[in-house]
């Protein structure tokens, strides 16, 4: 098999690798990543507002760490094409262009097709092709960048450097260490004798020193809100990146490769291009080390160096092949190993026919340690199905919130992205990484884990809050989503008295369930389930229920002006004994626990109209009787906390 067919096949295994994992629960192409949506908000402000503000009309932050995607998300909107399938298009495309420039490296080998080889079998670089974010992109820039710079291509290198710092902040430090490389090692052939092309850093210098000055000028600090928290001593934050990058080296398939480098380097078995490109991905991933690391699935923050690691692997090898033909022997069969373990952490895991492997696939892409409280989501394919359900239900909400609730509505979330940019309304970041929170001046970074005062976040003016994503686990509440909050995103975490501090702050607002669409694309279908938001009692849209009773029925109306919610109704009638009877759906008095006489009931806008909720029957022993009709949120205990929607309403049977 030639050069040229390999290449071939990697290129249509990657294609296949990026949509075979990259499906929605129905089997379409998966939505973007939820941070792809910050983009996509700013790209469209841009473009119509004249400012790629988060929030347009406040002062002028950084709310996302590339500026060449936001322009891309902008120039996607300038021509009224969808950001989601430009930004998703240019990602494939990028991480295709890569493998044919990551061959390019050794054209004349066999032994060069290593790395493309194995970037295609990657989870990783399949998950970032269709994120929708910039990873794909840089992986390009990066890679190319890099080949320019063994070449001797200067202008290629100046402009690759350019577009890879304007992609990525961590692009800023390849620029360096290769301006290292030029200046001290010289990194020629022997039989070249060249000065060093300072030149090609011209280019990619100015974009530096323009993007220093023009944040300087536009928000006041020198430095973004990625590269400021480098600067700080936080012992935590570094805990977490180590456990990040050990995640990667143990659970993405890889480990053997990393041993196999490990021993290379330490007996002196790599060529110079080799162990210049292990720098390069290990100052990369360094840098995501000692920012704390991200969530994103599959790796996402170490992808754009992914294939200078694959390459430097490429050459380990290389160079132990060609020094003893016999180990070419365990060469390849490290590599089949390697290949077979990259596409199980693709897969959902489950047995393999006879071998039962399911329960140990799922314990080895299952973070540990404080990586797993700083993020809980699982590694691999696991993560990347939880990220697409997650945006999936995030964009429903936000569709909602743009089709129900009024155009002035501030809505708090720790979940920005989607819901901001289907909704259009002014949303607020629960963890300041969009938008400043009270009190700072700036946002916080996208890596690591954002600490803030949950407490003071909520005294806002704010109307609406996103507290989770999809289903709440009605029976606990509210105490899982609460702890959750504290544990996640609150500088002092979770006590009995922040707690108490949390509780009070959110007294001000009510538990509510709206109807939002099956799916963000078929916004007139409903969902089977309701999404929950928690809305402010000022706001004065809740149902307002009315009882008649008139000879032996009783009968429970509402009235409703505010948006569409869906409700469960509770009758219960107490004798002048104390005992309790329910009215259950048939109409019958039960004594029973508490029972719901409807449930999943849709409330509209009725206008000066009452709507009828339920009529029933009185049975004479119930005569004199004291009857209480409430509203409350569905599957939830009709008296448990943060159940009742609205106020209950009484009377005399």
């Amino acid at each position: 098999m030639n050069r040229g067919t390999v290449i071939l096949l990697a290129l249509a295994i990657l294609i296949a690798h990026t949509f075979a994992i990259h499906q929605s629960p129905a089997g379409d192409i998966a939505r973007p990543y939820e941070i792809a949506h910050v983009a996509y908000r700013l790209g469209r402000n841009l473009v119509y507002e004249g400012a790629a503000l988060w929030n347009t009309g406040g002062p002028p932050v950084e709310s996302y760490p590339s500026a060449l995607w936001v322009l891309v998300s902008a120039m996607a909107a300038r021509v009224y094409l969808s950001p989601m399938m430009v930004t998703q298009a240019l990602g494939l495309c990028s991480a295709l262009a890569t493998v044919v420039v990551l061959a390019q490296f050794s054209p004349k080998r066999t032994s060069g097709l290593i790395a493309p080889v194995m970037l295609a079998a990657s989870g990783s670089a399949a998950a970032a092709a269709l994120s929708g974010t910039e990873a794909a992109l840089a992986m390009w820039f990066s890679t190319s960048a890099f080949l320019a710079f063994e070449r001797g291509w200067w202008r290629t290198l100046a402009l690759a450097l350019a577009l890879l710092v304007l992609t990525r902040p961590e692009g800023s430090a390849v620029l360096l260490l290769l301006l290292v490389f030029e200046g001290l090692l010289r990194p020629r052939g022997a039989h070249e004798r060249r000065a060093p092309r300072w030149r090609a850093f011209v280019l990619p210098g100015v974009v530096v020193g323009a993007t220093l000055v023009a944040r300087r000028a536009l928000t006041g600090s020198w430095l973004s809100p990625f590269a400021a928290p480098l600067l700080e001593v936080e012992p935590a934050r570094w805990r977490i990146g180590a456990e990040y990058l050990a995640s990667f080296v143990f659970s993405s398939g890889f480990g053997l490769l990393f041993l196999a480098v490990i021993l290379s380097l330490c007996a002196g078995r790599s060529s110079a291009m080799g162990t210049r490109s292990l720098a390069l991905a290990g100052l990369w991933w360094a840098v995501v080390a000692l920012s704390g690391g991200d969530e994103l699935p599959f790796w996402n923050a170490l992808v754009p160096v992914l294939p200078l690691f694959f390459l430097g692997v490429q050459e380990c090898l290389r160079v132990w092949m060609d020094e003893r033909a016999s180990l070419a022997r365990a060469v390849w069969p490290l590599l089949c190993a390697s290949l077979i373990a990259a596409f199980l952490v693709s897969r959902v895991p489950a047995d393999l026919g006879p071998l039962r492997i399911e329960g140990l696939l799922a314990r080895w892409q299952t973070p540990r340690g404080e990586l797993a409280a700083a993020f809980p989501r699982p590694l691999g394919r696991l993560g990347l199905l939880e990220e697409v359900r997650a945006v999936e239900h995030l964009r429903t909400v936000g569709v909602f919130l743009r089709q129900r609730v009024g155009a002035d509505a501030v809505i708090l979330t720790a979940w920005p992205g989607a819901i901001g940019y289907l909704s259009r309304k002014e949303v607020l970041d629960l963890a300041g990484r969009a938008w400043p929170l009270p009190g700072h001046e700036r946002p916080l970074s996208w890596r690591g884990v954002s600490r803030v005062d949950v407490v003071a976040s909520l005294s806002s003016d704010v109307d609406y809050i996103v507290p989770v994503i999809g289903t709440l686990n009605l029976k606990a509440a509210p105490g899982n989503f609460l702890i959750g909050w504290l544990e996640r995103y609150d500088t002092i975490g979770h006590t009995e008295r922040r707690f108490r501090e949390l509780l009070k702050a959110l007294s001000a607002f009510m538990l509510v369930s709206v109807p939002v669409p099956a799916e963000s694309s078929a916004p007139s279908e409903p969902s089977e389930r309701p999404f929950f938001l928690l809305q402010r009692r000022e706001i004065e849209m809740i149902p307002v229920l009315t009882l008649e009773v008139e000879d032996d029925v009783v009968r429970v109306l509402a009235r409703h002006e505010g948006h569409q919610q869906v409700v469960d109704l509770c009758v219960r009638a107490t004798r002048s004994d104390g005992e309790e009877l329910y009215l259950s759906p048939p109409g019958a008095w039960l004594r029973a626990p508490p029972l719901d006489a409807r449930t999943s009931l849709l409330i509209f806008p009725t206008g000066t109209r009452a709507i009828e909720l339920i009529e029933a029957r009185v049975p004479a022993e119930l005569h004199g009787a004291n009857v209480t009709a409430w509203l409350h949120n569905p599957g939830m205990r009709p008296e448990g906390p943060l159940s009742p929607v609205g106020s209950p309403v009484t009377g005399k049977l």
